[in-house]
């Protein structure tokens, strides 16, 4: 069963259907399934990441192949959609020329599915300099592109050593929209989890 936060400290209980974009080695999948989702779909055209998502999470609703030629109306109905569009194009050890790279130009391609099916929730991540990129203004575009299309918006960056007792130095911005207001102002992000362990505790 999946669980969202709640402010207030509890939880709704229910089974959703999610997809994901740029789907990698499945990282955002597995964390959305630990949380009870049912992933119903995912696409990721590097044929490589795709050989390691099909061991970890078999070959039974991946797509391999180039988001640009895929069709929304062949993509499975779903509640959330997840995606870690490309940061090459917004990280400061890059060339930073963000929707001038045709890897930043892809955040649009996200943006035509959610315009298409219209989910209740989108979940986005990417590279914390993206808030930064362009003194904020390929933020604001993005924000204002999913507020255009209807949705509620909040946002936080978030460091992975900070939550999960996960000794990793990993900022990252997160993006979660909302279809419907009422369900934005239950939404909090999670709550800082001190770190006690250090990597040589993982050996």
């Amino acid at each position: 069963m999946c669980k969202y936060y709640r402010k207030g400290g509890t939880n709704e209980m229910r089974t959703y259907k999610s997809i994901d974009l740029f789907a990698g080695i499945g990282g955002i999948c597995y964390g959305f399934m630990q949380a009870g989702a049912q992933i119903v779909w995912a696409n990721e055209i590097d044929k490589y990441a795709c050989k390691t998502y099909r061991l970890n999470f078999g070959d039974s609703y991946l797509v391999e192949g180039d988001i640009q030629k895929i069709d929304t109306k062949d993509i499975p109905k779903f509640d959330i959609l997840t995606a870690g569009f490309p940061c090459q194009a917004f990280s400061s050890v890059g060339l930073l020329q963000g929707f001038d790279d045709p890897r930043g130009n892809l955040f649009f391609e996200t943006a035509r599915v959610i315009n298409a099916v219209k989910p209740r929730v989108v979940f986005l991540e990417n590279v914390a300099n993206l808030v930064k990129h362009d003194e904020g203004r390929t933020f604001d575009v993005i924000i204002k592109t999913l507020n255009n299309l209807g949705y509620h918006v909040v946002w936080q960056v978030m460091n992975a050593k900070e939550y999960g007792n996960l000794p990793q130095q990993r900022n990252r911005i997160y993006i979660v929209a909302f279809k419907y207001k009422k369900n934005l102002v239950k939404f909090c992000f999670p709550e800082q989890i001190p770190l006690t362990r250090t990597a040589f505790d993982l050996y």
